[in-house]
C-alpha cells in the first residue's frame, strides 16, 4: 500500500471513529435530557404522511398524533401550525423518518447537524483562503458546537444548521464559478425560509448584476422540480404552508423585534421602535447590496454577513436557532483580525472564549433579569447581531482602503 493509500485510511479511520464518538456522546445525551422539539414537530409528522398514511403533513389529524406521541393525550393548541415549513422539507427529514425510535432518531440527527456546523467552518475557511493556527480552528470548532448561539438549533433539533450549509455550498461553489451547482444549493437552502430569504435575493440581485446566469437558472430549475414534486404530493400545500407559518409565531417564543420589546415595555411603544428597526434594517440592506452590486465577490462575502447579522432587526421571523448563518461572517472577521490587524493567536482565541462565556450570560439574563416587574425576557437576542454589524461597519470595502484589498485578496 503506498504511503498516500495509509495516510487516507488513517484519516478516514480516524474521522470514522469521531463521528462514532460524536453520535454516543448526543445518544446518551438525549437519552436523559428531554428536548428536540423542532426535530420531533418534523421528524413525525414526516414519518405519519411517508410510512403510516396520513396525506397532509400540516393537518390538524397530525399536529394530534404528535400530541400524543409526545404526551400521550391530547394536550391542547400549544404549537398551532407545528410543521411551518415548505413541503419540500420534509425531503431531508425522510432518512431520519425510517428510524422509529425518536431517541435514536433524535441522536442521528444531531450528529449530522453537528458535522454540519464543521462542514460551515472549513468550507467557509476553503472560500476565503484563510488557515488559521490549529488552536483557532480547535475554538472555531468549540464555538460552534457550545456558544449559545449555536448550540440552541443542536439541541432543539432545528434544520436551519442544513440550511446554513447550503448557504456556504453555494456560496463556495460560486468562488469556483460553478453556478449550477451553486444555484441548486442555493434553492435547497429554502428548505428554511426564515433564514434564507434574504440571502437568495441577494444572490439573484448580484447574479444578476455580473451576468452569473446559470445561478439563477439552475436555482429556477431546482426550486421548480422541488415545489412540483410538492404540487404533486399535496396540490394545496402552499395555502396550508402559509396557514402554519401565520399560526406557529404565536405559539412559539417571541422571534422578531416586536414580540420581543413587547415583553420589556408598553406594546405602542414596541410597535413604533420596532418599525424603526425595520426602516434601518431596510436602509442598511439597500447600501450594503448597493455596494455588492456588480462587484467582485469577496465584496458579496461581507454584504452576505450583513445580511444575516441584520435579519433579526428586519422585523422577519427570525429564531435564534438562525444565527448559525452568521458563522462564516465571524470567520471572516478572524481572517480580519489575523492578516489585517496583525492580531496574535491568543488574542482570537481569547475572542471565541470570552464570546462563548458572554453568550450564556446573556441567556442567564434573559431569564432571571427583572427591573421594574418586567423579566427582560430574551436580552440575549440582539448582542451578537449588533456587536457583528458594529464590526462589519468598521471593516466596510470604502474605495482605495486597505480594507477593499483586503477582500480583494481574501479568496483563496
Amino acid at each position: 500500500m503506498s504511503e498516500k493509500k495509509q495516510n487516507f485510511l488513517i484519516l478516514f479511520i480516524i474521522i470514522g471513529v469521531f463521528v462514532a464518538l460524536l453520535f454516543f456522546a448526543n445518544f446518551t445525551y438525549v437519552k436523559n435530557q428531554p428536548g428536540g422539539i423542532d426535530f420531533l414537530h418534523r421528524w413525525y409528522p414526516t414519518r405519519l404522511v411517508a410510512f403510516e398514511g396520513y396525506e397532509n403533513i400540516y393537518s390538524q389529524e397530525v399536529e394530534y398524533q404528535v400530541e400524543l406521541f409526545r404526551y400521550g393525550r391530547k394536550h391542547g393548541d400549544d404549537f398551532p401550525g407545528m410543521f411551518s415549513y415548505p413541503y419540500h422539507t420534509m425531503f431531508v427529514f425522510l432518512p431520519f423518518a425510517l428510524i422509529k425510535d425518536f431517541s435514536l432518531a433524535r441522536a442521528t440527527w444531531m450528529t449530522v447537524m453537528e458535522l454540519a456546523h464543521i462542514g460551515i467552518i472549513l468550507l467557509t475557511l476553503k472560500t476565503i483562503g484563510y488557515k488559521p493556527a490549529k488552536n483557532i480552528l480547535l475554538g472555531l470548532i468549540l464555538f460552534s458546537l457550545f456558544s449559545a448561539e449555536f448550540l440552541q438549533p443542536l439541541i432543539d433539533g432545528n434544520p436551519s444548521s442544513l440550511a446554513a450549509l447550503f448557504v456556504i455550498l453555494s456560496l463556495f461553489l460560486i468562488s469556483k464559478k460553478s453556478d449550477y451547482l451553486a444555484g441548486m444549493f442555493l434553492a435547497f437552502s429554502t428548505i428554511k425560509p426564515q433564514l434564507s430569504v434574504l440571502f437568495f435575493a441577494l444572490i439573484w440581485i448580484w447574479s444578476f448584476s455580473r451576468k452569473r446566469w446559470g445561478i439563477i437558472y439552475s436555482s429556477s430549475v431546482a426550486l421548480f422540480v422541488l415545489f412540483g414534486i410538492s404540487f404533486l404530493s399535496l396540490p394545496n400545500w402552499v395555502s396550508e404552508f402559509i396557514r402554519d407559518t401565520t399560526a406557529y409565531p404565536g405559539a412559539a417564543t417571541p422571534s422578531t423585534p416586536r414580540t420581543i420589546l413587547a415583553h420589556w415595555m408598553p406594546v405602542p411603544i414596541a410597535n413604533i421602535i420596532a418599525w424603526a428597526l425595520t426602516i434601518l434594517s431596510i436602509y442598511i440592506l439597500f447600501q450594503t447590496w448597493r455596494r455588492a452590486y456588480g462587484k467582485e465577490f469577496p465584496i458579496l462575502l461581507w454584504a452576505m454577513s450583513i445580511t444575516f447579522a441584520i435579519m433579526p432587526l428586519t422585523g422577519i421571523t427570525s429564531a435564534k436557532s438562525n444565527y448559525v448563518a452568521m458563522l462564516p461572517g465571524v470567520i471572516l472577521l478572524l481572517q480580519y483580525g489575523a492578516q489585517e490587524l496583525k492580531m496574535k493567536d491568543i488574542l482570537l482565541g481569547s475572542f471565541l472564549m470570552i464570546w462563548i462565556g458572554l453568550g450564556w450570560l446573556f441567556f442567564y439574563l434573559g431569564r432571571t433579569w427583572v427591573i421594574g416587574d418586567n423579566l427582560i425576557y430574551f436580552i440575549d437576542f440582539y448582542p451578537m447581531p449588533i456587536i457583528l454589524l458594529t464590526l462589519y461597519y468598521v471593516m466596510r470595502p470604502s474605495k482605495d482602503s486597505k480594507t477593499l484589498e483586503f477582500y480583494e485578496k481574501s479568496v483563496g
